[in-house]
């Protein structure tokens, strides 16, 4: 009675070769390179347009300009705008990096809306909950367009 896992066989269901079939993965760039339909691109692309627009426009002037040196807030708006420029070109083609690139860019943004009032540059306010608002949008309608596709 020595019997391994391997070695038993259920009588009922017999061993065929199209049971060991394994389900494989495309590769990451072909699957980064897939088209997706063109409804989602073109929902991500106008969301991208109306809530960021939104976001940039609740944003109050800066009471501490200075409290983030010039170089960090450079480059992180700087890498923004770069991803922001490869989601444009994969939305444009239609193929789902695209959607990656925007998850990405949605990520960055929340980050950047989380920093804004912790870092001292603006204060806290009501302000914050409609930007807030609008990266936490992008990121759910990234998500789930990129989970459709």
């Amino acid at each position: 009675m020595s019997t391994t896992t391997e070695e038993r066989h259920n009588p009922i269901t017999p061993v065929t070769d199209e049971s060991k079939v394994v389900e494989t993965r495309p590769e990451t760039r072909e699957w980064l390179g897939q088209e997706v339909a063109g409804h989602l691109a073109l929902i991500v692309g106008l969301s991208w347009y109306l809530l960021f627009s939104i976001a940039v426009a609740l944003e109050p002037a800066a009471d501490h300009p200075d409290a983030i040196p010039s170089w960090l807030a450079n480059t992180i708006d700087f890498t923004l705008l770069g991803v922001l420029a490869v989601t444009a070109a994969g939305l444009i083609t239609r193929r789902r990096f695209g959607l990656v690139a925007a998850l990405g860019a949605a990520t960055l943004f929340v980050a950047m809306v989380v920093a804004c009032p912790v870092s001292g540059h603006h204060t806290f306010g009501t302000w914050w909950y409609g930007q807030m608002a609008c990266a936490l949008g992008l990121v759910a309608i990234t998500g789930s367009a990129l989970r459709r596709s």
